[in-house]
């Protein structure tokens, strides 16, 4: 079989992560049976580890980088590319149905942003995200197999479906990558007492507010809790607002901004942080919260993502707009070390199962979604559909 993979709507570095995480484990396991021909923007370099020899690559056209001219390629070029190189199922992660598709369908559902519409704040947000939700909806019935990278995504499709019979489906949670693992399994406990730190891409629905009004709520009490956040910020006035925000409160030297981080020192915050606090309002799983948990950190989390069922008893969680709650679930785990090294523990337990080996399981049904369909007719030069064998010769 050969599966080509639409990997042309992933922006995020978290969405990268999901995807190529997947097709790596998956083509490992299938090297002997199975294809795969990932089409991704021109000028992106595929990680190393997808350079195996059931891999191959293809780079959409300039213009793909705007998403209106992507999507218009996606519906008339696309198909005719699947046709010249004998596709025999499509795979996207943007939970969406390819319009003209001349093979069976799997998407990967994992961007909850449309399926939230209270944190869009203008016109624009709201005419993209009704635009999102018609297609999530045609996706919901009319996928060959809806793949949900937890059951609070699926709960989203199904409410935003509106009674509409469910295609085939099944839940595969993500894994955090063996080198975090193994990173995490040699550090010594060495912590920084009555550190929080916040990892994620600082929109302005991550709740960075409230966890700076927790804070001084600790601070108030005569707590010495200090707040580290890490991360990219993509909007600039979200950024400044908040840093007015601890100005505000005269917490300039209990807050450390530090944008992003590389690897290791990203690693190393984690393994020294006391608690990982994130109080998103909009999250279909949450990598950085299990990263941490590898690392034995307890969390803090939002109840109304996804938060809670993917961190498990390695946290605790409350409402995100409520500072004077997560100040309450933050205060036993900076101040009481029976209950720290509790949910400790549990933490670690929790991210031992966030493997891609365990999470790319469900993914093996989308062969046998196939097994029975006459296989598509193959090209007879693979390379006429400009299609480049991966190897770390080529690139």
């Amino acid at each position: 079989m050969r599966v080509l993979v639409n990997g042309l709507s992933i922006g995020a570095p978290s969405g990268r992560h999901v995807l190529y995480g997947h097709v790596r484990q998956l083509a490992q396991w299938t090297a002997a049976e199975h294809e795969w021909l990932i089409v991704h923007q021109a000028g992106e370099e595929l990680p190393a580890d997808l350079r195996l020899p059931n891999v191959r690559t293809h780079a959409a056209p300039e213009r793909c980088r705007n998403w209106l001219s992507r999507t218009a390629w996606e519906s008339w070029e696309l198909p005719r590319l699947m046709r010249r190189a004998g596709v025999d199922l499509y795979f996207a992660p943007n939970g969406m149905i390819l319009p003209r598709s001349p093979a069976p369908q799997a998407t990967l559902a994992q961007n909850p942003w449309c399926l939230t519409p209270s944190i869009h704040r203008t016109s624009v947000e709201r005419f993209k995200g009704r635009l999102q939700r018609a297609a999530y909806r045609r996706a919901y019935s009319g996928a060959d197999l809806m793949v949900y990278n937890s059951r609070h995504m699926q709960d989203l499709y199904a409410r935003n479906a509106r009674g509409t019979t469910p295609a085939p489906a099944c839940i595969a949670y993500q894994g955090i990558d063996d080198a975090t693992h193994e990173a995490a399994s040699r550090v010594s406990e060495n912590r920084d007492p009555w550190t929080i730190l916040s990892v994620s891409v600082m929109a302005h629905w991550k709740g960075a507010e409230t966890l700076i009004d927790a804070l001084q709520c600790l601070r108030s009490r005569n707590l010495p809790a200090r707040l580290r956040l890490v991360g990219p910020w993509p909007d600039a006035a979200y950024e400044a607002r908040i840093r007015r925000q601890i100005d505000d409160r005269n917490l300039q030297a209990a807050v450390e901004i530090t944008g992003m981080l590389p690897l290791e020192e990203l690693r190393a915050a984690y393994a020294s942080a006391q608690v990982f606090c994130l109080m998103s309002r909009c999250e279909s799983f949450g990598i950085p919260a299990v990263e941490a948990q590898a690392f034995g950190t307890p969390v803090v989390g939002s109840n109304v993502c996804a938060m809670p069922e993917v961190c498990g008893a390695g946290g605790v969680f409350g409402p995100p707009d409520d500072a004077a709650a997560t100040a309450r679930l933050l205060e036993p785990l900076l101040t009481d070390n029976d209950h720290w090294s509790q949910l400790s523990l549990a933490a670690r337990a929790n991210a031992a199962k966030y493997r891609w080996s365990e999470c790319s399981q469900p993914l093996l049904s989308l062969f046998e979604m196939n097994a029975d369909r006459p296989r598509a007719s193959r090209p007879a030069d693979h390379r006429a559909a400009s299609v480049s064998r991966t190897s770390a010769a080529q690139r």
